[in-house]
């Protein structure tokens, strides 16, 4: 199903950025530092990739055809589970934003730090997990299920949104934020890797 393999990828890269947004998060904690702009890349990502690119494909798309056809299982599923987790990240990205306006205009203020993480670490831990429903759960229930002529219009409007976004070159932008982020930051796999190698204080052995 040529709309569920092009949203798949995109997951792909999703994680990819929520792996970065994980590893600036820590870098936070590890020294102290904030940088307002690039935690404001994160909100310009997850809107104009994750969601509009994203999630507009499949809201416009994919669920509203799964909750016409599927029965009450389809409504349920897309409207009281993807489509409330969809708000739900955006209510993480609106909080992200209004703790970095509260931060630049009190710096010295540590709750707004602990707000900036909490908003972008919950939003990378909530985008993951729906990330995980979708590729094992909806995907396949909406690939066996959907008529085949379904299918094929679903799959013709993606291909034609695709093309339209690429001309724009969206797809291109947004990758290259965030390997911009990336080559900056790192990814939390990085970090494990960097602390796993670091010497232990005098004293301290690990565990065999």
């Amino acid at each position: 199903m040529y709309c569920t393999e092009v949203m798949q990828s995109e997951h792909d890269n999703i994680l990819s950025f929520l792996d970065v947004v994980r590893a600036m998060c820590c870098h936070v904690l590890e020294t102290k530092e904030v940088d307002t702009g690039d935690f404001r890349k994160v909100i310009e990502f997850a809107r104009n990739y994750s969601d509009h690119q994203h999630h507009g494909k499949e809201e416009k798309f994919l669920f509203n055809e799964m909750e016409a056809r599927l029965g009450a299982m389809g409504q349920n599923l897309i409207r009281h589970g993807m489509l409330v987790e969809h708000d739900l990240c955006r209510g993480h990205i609106l909080d992200l934003e209004a703790a970095l306006d509260l931060y630049d205009a009190h710096p010295d203020k540590t709750v707004y730090v602990l707000d900036i993480l909490e908003a972008a670490e919950g939003y990378a831990t909530l985008l993951t997990r729906h990330i995980k429903k979708e590729n094992t759960v909806v995907y396949p229930f909406a690939e066996r299920s959907l008529p085949a002529e379904v299918v094929s219009e679903i799959n013709r409007k993606v291909e034609d949104f695709e093309k339209e976004t690429e001309k724009q070159g969206i797809q291109q932008h947004y990758l290259a934020l965030r390997d911009e982020l990336k080559a900056k930051y790192g990814t939390v796999e990085d970090q494990h890797d960097l602390a796993a190698a670091a010497p232990l204080p005098a004293g301290l052995h690990k565990k065999a």
